[in-house]
């Protein structure tokens, strides 16, 4: 597999040098009203950590404001119903690298395994593809400090492990340095500093923010943020969880309500980030060709279904996150897309815009064309496999209106421990009604369980078993 992977990276740049990649990507046809594709665009993706779809002013938060993320969304594309495939960071972290699946791309924990042999990441893509690359921030998919460097990008500033909000050890192009600054802050100062030097080649600049992981802990100047707002708009201690596959153990938000306005003030420090590398985009006359991707790594529960904290769940508030995409030479702005879009889409998303093939056995499907105003997919599959903690392994699928989930004991088989959970999205958004044992929705229960199976073979799911 290793030397297929070396075999389509030599293939892509001797495409590129030959200049047989499509200077323009994209399709247009007599009538289109979508904008001209460009030439290959330099690309931006953003990737915040842990941060809940919701999380946004731009959707209907009632205090939170994010101003500049507003504004990509204004300009761009905001999808509101992208998900995860896994809700914890290295799986989902691989998935967006990869285009695949936990189960196809090998990492399925946080336990520091590598990419499977011989699977391309869209880093490498383009950078066989003509582009300049760069990371800056959290890796989460391997130790630390190795890798110093990282096959397909050209400029590398790699945070140990998760991180700290200050300060921090950071290898920085093969040199561990100390950083003392507020890390959201430090890495934002590093990406554009990158920004403003000259570059000849078209440009891939992935920052991946440690914000808002917890321990939360907000800038100082972003200290009393939010003080007197509720941090209880979730938690619901009253909701009858018998039906759910919760423990008592699990209901933590409690023990964590007085740090939730702390995890919305980390996120104010992202918005600023982005305010800034907009601004530079502009000042250097990149931004109108620039694809501009702002997502998350996954989403975070406070306090829903009787005190759930953290992620891995199948429920919205997990699974969720937010996507904004925007591309002012090919994208209108001002648009709202409720198709489902997922992390594996990323990959796909970006090879499309620079005119680049998708490798075999990617997964995702380009976000564009949905953008556009194509039809999206009808159901996904969502899987976890048991890290640390006491969540047990699960498969789940969503579609447009429904949600089934099932959790697995440790072979793979289902839990008969714990319920199976069914649940009517356009009804019940909130997953507050299990319907799994409801007789008029055994027909919804059978259908969904149908896809299921459907799903977990179309994507040849493999249980991976546990930490």
């Amino acid at each position: 597999m290793e030397t297929g992977r070396r075999d389509f990276l030599k293939l892509i740049a001797a495409a590129a040098a030959a200049g047989a990649l499509p200077a323009r990507s994209g399709s247009s046809a007599p009538g289109d009203e979508s904008p001209p594709a460009p030439s290959r665009p330099d690309i931006l993706v953003i990737l915040a950590d842990d941060h809940r779809h919701d999380a946004l002013g731009c959707a209907g938060h009632p205090y939170v404001r994010t101003p500049a993320l507003d504004r990509v969304a204004a300009g761009g594309v905001r999808f509101t119903n992208a998900f995860v495939t896994t809700s914890l960071c290295s799986p989902s972290r691989a998935s967006y690298l990869t285009g695949r699946y936990p189960h196809q791309h090998g990492i399925f924990t946080n336990a520091g395994r590598p990419l499977r042999a011989g699977v391309p990441t869209y880093p490498e893509l383009l950078q066989a593809a003509g582009y300049e690359t760069a990371f800056w921030g959290k890796w989460h998919l391997g130790p630390f400090p190795r890798p110093l460097s990282q096959p397909g990008f050209d400029h590398w500033t790699v945070l140990r492990g998760q991180g700290a909000y200050a300060p921090n050890d950071i290898a920085v192009d093969g040199q561990v340095v100390q950083e003392d600054r507020y890390i959201t802050d430090a890495l934002t100062a590093r990406a554009l500093a990158f920004l403003e030097r000259p570059h000849e080649k078209p440009l891939l600049m992935v920052l991946s923010h440690k914000a808002a992981h917890a321990p939360f802990v907000p800038a100082a100047r972003h200290a009393d943020l939010y003080a007197g707002e509720n941090p209880d708009l979730y938690w619901a201690p009253d909701e009858d969880v018998s039906l759910k596959a919760v423990t008592a153990e699990q209901a933590l938000y409690g023990t964590h309500r007085d740090t939730v306005l702390d995890y919305y003030r980390c996120l104010a420090a992202v918005d600023e980030s982005v305010a800034a590398l907009d601004a530079a985009l502009e000042k250097s006359g990149r931004r109108d060709n620039t694809l501009v991707i702002y997502t998350s790594d996954n989403g975070f529960l406070l306090g829903e279904h009787g005190g759930l904290w953290d992620k891995r769940r199948a429920y919205e508030p997990a699974m969720r996150v937010p996507l904004l995409v925007r591309w002012p030479r090919a994208l209108p702005g001002g648009g709202l897309c409720r198709e489902l879009a997922l992390n594996i889409d990323l990959l796909p998303s970006l090879l499309e815009a620079a005119g680049v093939t998708s490798p075999p056995g990617v997964q995702g499907r380009s976000w564009l064309p949905v953008a556009r105003g194509a039809p999206g997919r009808d159901a996904f599959l969502y899987e976890y496999f048991q890290d640390e903690g006491p969540v047990g392994s699960l498969v789940a699928v969503r579609t447009k209106r429904w949600k089934y989930i099932v959790p697995l004991d440790q072979h793979g088989g289902r839990n008969a421990r714990r319920p199976v959970e069914l649940y009517d999205l356009d009804a019940d958004p909130g997953e507050l009604r299990n319907l799994a044992g409801d007789p008029a929705c055994a027909a919804a229960r059978d259908e969904m369980e149908a896809t299921l199976v459907r799903q977990m073979d179309e994507t040849g799911y493999v249980f991976c078993g546990s930490r």
